[in-house]
């Protein structure tokens, strides 16, 4: 909604010296190939007569009130747009990409929305949600729920099939005795989710020793 207010702008065209300008989203969706144009230029022709100015101070300068007024209106239409969808759905991936590869990030994640979990009373749920109470165990804690074949392919390829905390190869070609185990990040005891950002590939071993505590997973990253 930044772009609705204020000279967020980017330039646009082959005249560096008087470009038009468009607003970042379509600046991304250029970006991404999800248009081929811009949808929309920031006018740039004066205000119709009597109509009010928009005030701001000399170090960040404002937009008159009809373009502020004709972004907002934009933005408010494209937000309903096929285009729109795809530029969030592009985004969303490269994000997820990213912060998959962080265990330390996703541990701090579900650390926080485990608070929310924990504070959820299984008999709570109206008669209409009773699917929704069938996934607690108890107040705040999820029933237990094997990893779908996707989710454990991913964290096993994405921790290098190793153990996160000691190394252990579990890959099955050096030791075929190892094994390996999908551990939460933050136990379910203890709120956490059944969900693929809440995984990490541990051994046996190490995995019996963290038990149901809150450890922060290891840093071990392959450079």
């Amino acid at each position: 909604m930044n772009d609705t207010d204020g000279p967020t702008r980017m330039p646009f065209g082959p005249d560096p010296i008087y470009p038009d300008w468009i607003l970042p989203v379509d600046a991304a969706m250029l970006q991404y190939g999800i248009i081929d144009e811009p949808l929309f230029f920031i006018p740039d022709e004066p205000a119709p007569e009597g109509s009010p100015g928009s005030e701001g101070s000399s170090s960040e300068p404002k937009d008159p009130y009809h373009v502020v007024n004709a972004c907002y209106d934009y933005l408010l239409n494209l937000r309903w747009t096929q285009v729109y969808e795809d530029l969030m759905s592009r985004i969303t991936d490269e994000v997820f990409y990213v912060m998959f590869l962080n265990r330390r990030a996703l541990a701090n994640l579900n650390q926080f929305l485990s608070g929310y979990v924990g504070e959820i009373a299984s008999d709570g749920f109206d008669p209409d949600e009773a699917s929704l109470a069938d996934l607690f165990v108890r107040d705040g804690e999820l029933k237990r729920v094997r990893p779908p074949m996707w989710a454990r392919r991913a964290v096993f390829y994405r921790d290098r099939g190793r153990c996160t905390a000691c190394g252990t190869d579990l890959s099955g070609l050096i030791d075929t005795l190892s094994v390996g185990n999908y551990n939460h990040m933050v136990p379910l005891a203890r709120s956490g989710l059944n969900d693929v950002t809440n995984l990490q590939l541990l051994c046996e071993n190490c995995n019996s020793q963290k038990s149901d505590k809150v450890e922060d997973p290891s840093n071990r990253y392959r450079r």
